[in-house]
């Protein structure tokens, strides 16, 4: 009886060994390589950053502060997660794909998905993300990004495909919802320069460079309004076009908070059509410009 015991002894003993030197030895720095030559194949424009990645049990990796960001320009982050782990399906190996299930923590929520890539000719990246109570207002260069400052919780939905083409050039959809959050207005509305909102919905589909928001529904405090049209992108977001349609109603208390209420009041009753506000938006969404119509 005592063989036996002493095997597995062995055993357990040359496992923990063996697993404790992979993960003092990982050759973290190899694997960043790597990551970045694949990076900059699916797109030449963006770079990424890892402080550190170790293995994790069951064949996964874990990443610490892992950014992706311009390649040109270093300093603005496109995405940052705290950490992040992959977790590899290995049968997909085997048929010639690369497929992971996938969990980061980033902003203050969790974001988790699964995504697959063919390194055939196609280079096809498929991805599907689901957004858990994501604190956008700690995303510190989304400002930049977009051109105004944004809060909220974000929440929702996210499928992707690419082809080694450029990010913006795949296709896909999201569905999202941000509730309890203030956008800010470039161009004052009745002299607020920025709009709390408590839910904002979201539905939209990109193909090729093309987004199609179909549907954009705000309700707030003060009021609300729906947008719809088409944002054709640019590699900076915030020269991205804009060519939206919306309509807008206002509360008694959009009209209380504005200076000037009976002149602003007086304004708006010529323009108004059955209780709601119509309005385009055009320029570009750093610089948007916005028409009543």
């Amino acid at each position: 009886m005592k063989k036996p015991k002493r095997l597995v002894g062995y055993i357990i003993y040359f496992i923990c060994v063996t697993a404790g030197l992979l993960y003092y030895l990982f050759p973290s720095d190899a694997v960043v390589d790597y990551l970045q030559v694949k990076a900059k194949n699916l797109n030449p424009s963006l770079s990424i950053s890892i402080d550190r990645i170790k293995p994790w049990p069951l064949l996964g990796l874990r990443f610490t502060n892992a950014q992706i960001l311009y390649r040109d320009q270093p300093k603005r982050k496109l995405f940052r997660a705290e950490t992040l782990l992959v977790l590899p399906h290995a049968r997909s190996f085997l048929r010639g794909t690369q497929s992971w299930n996938f969990r980061c923590t980033a902003y203050g929520g969790a974001i988790k998905g699964n995504a697959s890539l063919n390194g055939g000719a196609a280079n096809a990246l498929n991805a599907e993300v689901e957004l858990e109570a994501v604190r956008i207002g700690e995303h510190k260069d989304l400002r930049d990004l977009i051109g105004r400052s944004v809060d909220g919780v974000l929440s929702g939905t996210i499928s992707y495909t690419g082809r080694g083409q450029g990010v913006l050039n795949g296709s896909g959809e999201a569905n999202l919802r941000l509730v309890d959050g203030r956008i800010e207005l470039l161009s004052p509305l009745l002299t607020l320069e920025s709009i709390e909102y408590k839910e904002v919905t979201i539905a939209m589909v990109l193909n090729r460079k093309r987004v199609n928001l179909t549907r954009l529904e705000l309700e707030g405090p003060m009021l609300k309004g729906t947008v719809s049209g088409i944002i054709r992108l640019k590699e900076e977001l915030e020269k991205s076009d804009l060519d939206l349609k919306g309509r807008v109603e206002p509360f008694p208390g959009l009209f209380e908070q504005a200076e000037g209420a009976q002149s602003v009041l007086k304004f708006f009753r010529g323009r108004i059509r059955k209780g709601a506000l119509p309005f385009r938006i055009r320029g570009t969404i750093a610089h948007p410009s916005i028409t009543f119509i």
